[in-house]
């Protein structure tokens, strides 16, 4: 039970608290003051041996510049202590604000579609700061049918999720108009590097995928292979072209292939591969290893490949390497 608040007691206000660290400042710096002032009279009077005349104007010098002292250290403090409020205040808002901006950003992340078909979904992303540049999405442009995009926007931090808003709106757009996922990287790219002239670009693979004709149309630009696993095989998904807005009229090539019950087909972004850069290892072969695995979900399999690439160190030679991670995959099941 909360006890009744002592109504005739006020609580401090602010400009009370002030005023007492103000006193408190003020008194320590007349302490400090006098100690040094007296410390510094006895040395001046074993010195120098004035007379009783010129002792009087050495104590009155010592005072003098004791006050001034005073003064000195008591405005040195009161500024400091204002510019250190200030500098809180500012990296406060500094946080809000980005803590504000993470928050935009995991809402533009949809959720995995529903399974259906034969067809289950998951996505994971962990992002190297509060904000990142990477992203996914999912437009159904007819039942069944889904453009999936896998989207990594070069550079870090806030420049590169500013990003994110633009890629997310011209990739829904076209993804409503165009069947072909070549045919939408090449406009997205038009897109792109008429707004950014190059700067920065995007590295992604926009993949179709029909769930009743169980076929799937892929391109990638400039991104790390699409794989698919069949029983023992894997196929790597790399046809396309360069990054997305780097260099204006491009056309992209695409892979075209139809499903088969137990497909495994996975996206990752380059912060998986590169974590997973061990040497003679190649990070993709890595990456299907561990998706070969026997899991309960697919949201498992893609837990247990971000999990794989958070043990990794990263590129070779790279100190305190970081970067965003998304992992995205479909499995095709019974019908």
């Amino acid at each position: 039970m909360t006890p009744p608040r002592d109504e005739g007691v006020p609580s401090p206000t602010p400009r009370l608290s002030a005023r007492r660290r103000a006193l408190a400042e003020g008194v320590t710096s007349a302490l400090i003051v006098y100690v040094v002032a007296g410390a510094s009279e006895e040395v001046l009077i074993r010195m120098l041996r004035p007379t009783e005349g010129e002792l009087t104007w050495i104590s009155d010098a010592v005072i003098a510049a004791a006050f001034g002292i005073a003064v000195y250290l008591w405005r040195y403090l009161r500024a400091t202590r204002l510019e250190l409020s200030e500098r809180e205040r500012a990296a406060l808002v500094l946080q809000t604000q980005l803590s504000l901006a993470a928050s935009m950003q995991r809402r533009l992340l949809p959720p995995a579609p529903s399974p259906g078909n034969g067809f289950e979904w998951a996505a994971v992303q962990i992002p190297a700061g509060r904000i990142g540049g990477d992203f996914y999405d999912f437009v159904e442009q007819a039942p069944g049918v889904w453009m999936v995009l896998i989207a990594d926007v070069s550079g870090k931090g806030v420049p590169a999720a500013m990003a994110l808003g633009l890629l997310r709106s011209i990739f829904r757009t076209l993804a409503r108009e165009l069947a072909s996922p070549a045919q939408l990287v090449g406009r997205l790219s038009s897109a792109l590097f008429e707004e950014w002239s190059g700067e920065p670009y995007v590295t992604c693979i926009v993949a179709r995928v029909d769930t009743s004709a169980r076929t799937l149309t892929c391109t990638n630009a400039g991104h790390p292979a699409g794989i698919v696993l069949r029983d023992s095989a894997t196929q790597l998904l790399q046809a396309g072209g360069p990054p997305a807005g780097l260099i204006p009229d491009v056309r992209y090539l695409e892979d075209a292939l139809e499903l088969r019950n137990g497909d495994r087909c996975l996206f990752v972004t380059d912060g998986i591969t590169e974590a997973l850069d061990e040497g003679t290892a190649r990070p993709i072969s890595v990456v299907a290893s561990t998706a070969s695995g026997r899991f309960p979900s697919v949201r498992a399999m893609c837990d247990a490949i971000m999990n794989r690439s958070m043990l990794g160190e990263g590129p070779s030679g790279v100190e305190a390497w970081s970067d965003d991670r998304t992992v995205v995959a479909v499995v095709v099941a019974s019908p």
